[in-house]
């Protein structure tokens, strides 16, 4: 059984430092030092870790951010080891920072994920109750030196967890936060890169709520025919700009019955 702490000793950064590169591989550009990892504990910063026994098999790293008068956190890194995953242990090591960091009295928290990546998005909307806050197109540039991005543009959403707000109390101690349409013609799919015009051709409907969808294996994808990616991301970049510009919600995530289909629903505010 897997148990929490803050990471505190030169031995505990240290292994902090080698799961980054088993995650995120050796020709990783960003890997965080465990002398920046020290020091930001010293102001503020969180950083924990996953432990079965005296092995550390999963962390996560974030720092103090400000907006306007509030102190904020910014999520940066959250990494379980390959032969720990299926545990849940991402969502507990989540749980662990929410807790910790409500007893400073941070109360809201910001992170990026890949919109391509589905079991991020389950993880991350469903199942921690965050919103979907912003994309930021090729945000980490197009040569991070890690396998994990697919290729091209590292496109992202911006996750905001408001701590202690009713949507993620209710994920995270009660039920995931599934939302879904009456039928699914009220929500129309607004993503289908395959259907032989280019991205701009397509048009974008104003109705009450629509689909995005995505690969629900994307890895996959990319490894089977990594032409497909592009195609995918320009259309999921355009969909989630229009629709977040015309203040629509993410208000969950969805994969149909068998993994055929995955889609983040969203609403007009």
């Amino acid at each position: 059984m897997a148990h929490f702490r803050h990471l505190e000793t030169s031995k505990d950064l240290a292994d902090c430092v080698a799961l980054q590169r088993v995650t995120w591989g050796d020709e990783f550009g960003d890997i965080v030092p465990a002398s920046v990892l020290k020091v930001t504990q010293k102001i503020g910063g969180l950083l924990a870790g996953a432990f079965e026994g005296d092995r550390m098999v999963g962390f996560v790293y974030s720092f103090v951010g400000q907006q306007g008068e509030t102190f904020v956190h910014w999520s940066h890194m959250l990494a379980v080891h390959s032969d720990a995953r299926g545990q849940g242990l991402g969502r507990r090591l989540k749980l662990f920072q929410r807790a910790e960091l409500l007893k400073g009295g941070i109360k809201t928290v910001y992170w990026t994920f890949d919109p391509l990546v589905a079991r991020n998005a389950h993880l991350n909307v469903n199942r921690l109750g965050a919103s979907v806050a912003g994309y930021i197109p090729n945000m980490y540039g197009s040569a991070t030196g890690s396998p994990l991005h697919v290729g091209g543009d590292t496109d992202r959403c911006i996750a905001r967890w408001d701590l202690d707000s009713a949507r993620v109390r209710w994920a995270v101690e009660g039920e995931p936060a599934i939302d879904r349409p009456a039928t699914l013609d009220d929500a129309p799919l607004v993503t289908v890169p395959d259907i032989g015009e280019t991205v701009e051709d397509v048009e974008l409907p104003e109705t009450p709520s629509v689909r995005i969808e995505i690969p629900c294996d994307i890895a996959s994808v990319a490894k089977r025919s990594p032409a497909e990616v592009e195609p995918w991301r320009l259309t999921v970049r355009r969909a989630f700009l229009t629709y977040l510009g015309r203040r629509y919600a993410v208000t969950s995530f969805y994969r149909e019955a068998g993994g055929a289909t995955c889609y983040y629903l969203l609403r007009r505010g």
